[in-house]
């Protein structure tokens, strides 16, 4: 369980880089100005994309989240929808 928690924690920090920087490279190359609400909005929309592709896709399919289930405890479950809330929004 920890080591889950650690390395969603861990894999997000990389997207959340990435998406900073992929979200400077779009804006660079797109050949029209952003807006800073525009730019941030587009960040967002980048980190959550990642974060699904990477993390949520992998942690809420149902074999996976049935077959954690039938491992840990209730206590160790809320223990990681806590650390996962953040990355779920």
């Amino acid at each position: 369980m920890d080591d889950l928690i650690a390395l969603a924690g861990a894999v997000d920090g990389i997207l959340q880089a990435q998406a900073v920087v992929d979200t400077h490279y779009f804006v660079a190359i797109s050949g029209r100005p952003f807006s800073a609400s525009e730019i941030e909005k587009i960040g967002a929309a980048m980190l959550a994309a990642y974060r699904w592709q990477y993390i949520l896709s992998g942690v809420q399919e149902p074999r996976f989240a049935e077959l954690i289930a039938s491992m840990i405890t209730a206590e160790q479950g809320a223990r990681i929808g806590e650390a996962l809330a953040p990355i779920v929004g």
